[in-house]
């Protein structure tokens, strides 16, 4: 096994925010099956993104916070873990979330959910926060890759969707 010097580096970034995890188990292999996923396989897609690891779940929490090269936060949480003596987690919702827009109505959100199907679009009126959801199940296996993809398919279509739900189209 090779561990390449991004891979060290990442690594090292962790253990400096005292957040160290594996450098091998931090490597993201694409084409790898996976029925279930746990912390290391999340943040080896983030790092593979070339994104910045924010937060790592503590204990038995599967989630890790990152941050895109845009400053866009977005937080990965392993679901349905350990169900059916599945060791990890065989479900993964990627979420982003930010500042409740005023122009933020039930109609801007009824219209953004209607125009962009690949996510779900929520509002936390009393919370005050604007939540864009992708769930992905992982039953019967899926690769490294597709799960990457999905991340960046949120990412994608919140550029497009969050001047709908704020009312600003």
């Amino acid at each position: 096994m090779t561990i390449t010097v991004r891979t060290m580096a990442t690594a090292a970034a962790l253990a400096l925010t005292g957040l160290a995890v594996p450098a091998a188990a931090q490597e993201y292999e694409a084409g790898r099956v996976v029925m279930a996923v746990d912390q290391t396989d999340l943040a080896a897609i983030v790092t593979s993104l070339g994104h910045k690891v924010r937060e790592l779940g503590k204990g038995e929490d599967t989630f890790v916070a990152a941050e895109t090269e845009d400053g866009i936060v977005y937080l990965l949480f392993g679901t349905a873990c350990g169900v059916n003596g599945a060791k990890g987690c065989q479900g993964v919702m990627m979420q982003s979330r930010f500042d409740l827009p005023q122009g933020t109505t039930l109609a801007t959100l009824a219209k953004t959910n209607e125009a962009q199907a690949a996510i779900s679009v929520t509002a936390d009126f009393e919370g005050k926060a604007l939540v864009f959801t992708r769930y992905h199940v992982l039953d019967f296996g899926v690769t490294m890759a597709n799960i990457r993809e999905n991340v960046n398919v949120l990412l994608a279509v919140v550029d497009d969707a969050y001047p709908m739900a704020a009312g600003k189209e």
